[in-house]
């Protein structure tokens, strides 16, 4: 007869070092990708928000245009509204027009008699600066009124106040409305959050 051996049966799993290994792996790469998220996540909110202001310019402008009247935007929430020109465009801002009729530009908002055409909510964790306070209107061929040309920056900023930073992995962005009306951008990486 012959003699069977008898294998032990071997469990199947990780072993405690193999699943230390795993773990320290994961942590490296973790502490490494983390810091590159983030700032993604900051690019992409300074991003919208300027694409949030580009969007209600080019807005006003052509309202103003397909309208034949005055529009104008300005800092401020809908239901406080705007009584004058500001610079800081992080708490949102309102696109409005006037009554037929009404002549002149750089009107504030006025509840019961302007007529809100879009309000923009508060950005988050991005700071929105003008580089003059008054208020932006666009006249019936879409031109700024007074020809002025406007300067805004955007930045992000990691508290609720202030002008935010810019760095080389988080930039900011400009806009420059010239006097015909027309927006362009760029992006500023480096130097302060205060449009130039």
């Amino acid at each position: 007869m012959s003699a069977v051996t008898a294998t032990p049966n071997r469990e199947r799993g990780f072993s405690l070092l193999e699943l230390m290994i795993t773990i320290t792996v994961m942590a490296i790469l973790l502490a490494i990708a983390v810091p590159s998220f983030r700032d993604v996540i900051h690019r992409n909110q300074v991003s919208s928000a300027s694409n949030a202001m580009l969007a209600s310019l080019n807005y006003a402008r052509s309202e103003a245009i397909t309208r034949g009247q005055l529009v104008s935007m300005c800092p401020g929430e809908a239901t406080a509204g705007c009584t004058s020109g500001g610079t800081a465009y992080d708490q949102g801002w309102l696109v409005y027009t006037y009554p037929a009729g009404a002549a002149s530009a750089n009107k504030a908002y006025a509840a019961g008699t302007s007529i809100l055409l879009r309000s923009v909510d508060p950005q988050t964790n991005v700071s929105i600066q003008a580089k003059s306070g008054t208020i932006v209107t666009f006249g019936q061929q879409g031109q700024l009124k007074p020809s002025t040309p406007l300067v805004f920056a955007a930045c992000y900023r990691s508290g609720s106040s202030g002008t935010g930073t810019i760095t080389a992995k988080v930039p900011g962005a400009q806009l420059d409305v010239n006097g015909s009306g027309s927006v362009t951008t760029k992006s500023l990486t480096s130097g302060s959050c205060t449009p130039s």
